[in-house]
Order: C-alpha cells, then sequence, then structure tokens
C-alpha cells in the first residue's frame, strides 16, 4: 500500500494530509484508535476523529472513502 498512499498524498496534497503511526513503537496509539490489522485509515477533521476504515485497496477506493468521509466531492 505504500506506494498508492504516497501517489495518493502527493496528488490530494492541498486536500488532505497523511501521517503513519508505527503500530510497533505506539502500542497505546493502537490501543487508543482500536487498530485491530494493518493498513488502517483513520480520518480526523478539525482534529476530531470522523471515521476509519481497513485494508489494501486500489488508490480510487482510497481517495473515495477519504473524501467521502470529509463531505468533498471530487471533480473531475
Amino acid at each position: 500500500m505504500k506506494p498508492v498512499v504516497t501517489a495518493v498524498a502527493l496528488e490530494y496534497r492541498d486536500t488532505f494530509t497523511f501521517a503513519r503511526l508505527d503500530v510497533n513503537t505506539q502500542p497505546e496509539k493502537t490501543i487508543e484508535y482500536h487498530i485491530r490489522g494493518t493498513p488502517t485509515y483513520i480520518v480526523f477533521k478539525d482534529g476530531e476523529m470522523i471515521g476509519g476504515f481497513v485494508g489494501a485497496m486500489p488508490s480510487t477506493n482510497l481517495v473515495e472513502n477519504i473524501l467521502g468521509m470529509l463531505g468533498i466531492e471530487e471533480t473531475e
């Protein structure tokens, strides 16, 4: 997933930001955010967690999920 996330992060850098959490070195965050599998995506808006999803997916699905949670319609 890393190449997909990297490409999406670059393409949508003006719309949203990705941050990476190393679950091996931050077990308290794993518990706090109820992370059970990887990759796990947690979406924040204005500093508040608004949703999340788990699993590898194509970039189109990743973007669709994130934009949907943020309430942003993608324009072509």
